[in-house]
């Protein structure tokens, strides 16, 4: 997976450490997917789980049995993706081309899949739930019910900081 410095203008904001992908993909909470819709791109915000491995990212995701989202993924299953932490604007005393955001963010693209076994999603559908409310849940064959699980596999990424040292307007 290619996670270096594509197209990307401000190389001094790229995070490479995996700890410190890890630590955004953990302080970012939705996931804004696009994917391609004859000729526009449908995007739509979902809660996230993921595993990362040794540069591999996965992204997962639940939604309904049926749907627009469920049919362009059935259809293609490219997709591209962003997370950030929001926006915080920083304003600069006496310049305004100076004012910046402070933000950590992902952006990337790869392939989504529906995951079909009962026991693989109830696994997924349990550690996504621990992720997002840090509590252990059970989750039974009659919560799957009207629920797809995706998987998202990142083909690449890049992961951005921009965490100015000050707050106070100096440059």
């Amino acid at each position: 997976m290619e996670t270096g410095t594509r197209k990307m203008r401000r190389k001094d904001r790229l995070v490479t450490e995996e700890s410190e992908i890890r630590h955004i993909l953990d302080a970012c909470g939705i996931l804004h997917l696009g994917l391609y819709d004859e000729g526009r791109i449908y995007v739509v915000p979902v809660n996230y789980s993921y595993t990362y491995e040794e540069g591999k990212l996965s992204l997962f995701f639940h939604g309904a049995t049926a749907g627009l989202k469920k049919e362009l993924i059935e259809k293609d299953g490219r997709a591209g993706f962003e997370m950030d932490t929001g926006e915080n604007v920083i304003p600069h005393k006496s310049n305004p081309a100076l004012y910046t955001n402070a933000y950590m963010s992902i952006i990337g693209s790869g392939r989504v899949t529906i995951v079909e076994g009962n026991e693989e999603k109830k696994e997924i559908l349990t550690d996504f739930m621990k992720q997002i409310s840090g509590k252990d849940w059970i989750i039974t064959d009659g919560m799957l019910k009207g629920c797809e699980v995706y998987r998202l596999d990142a083909d690449e990424f890049q992961a951005k900081r921009n965490m100015p040292r000050t707050m106070t307007g100096k440059a």
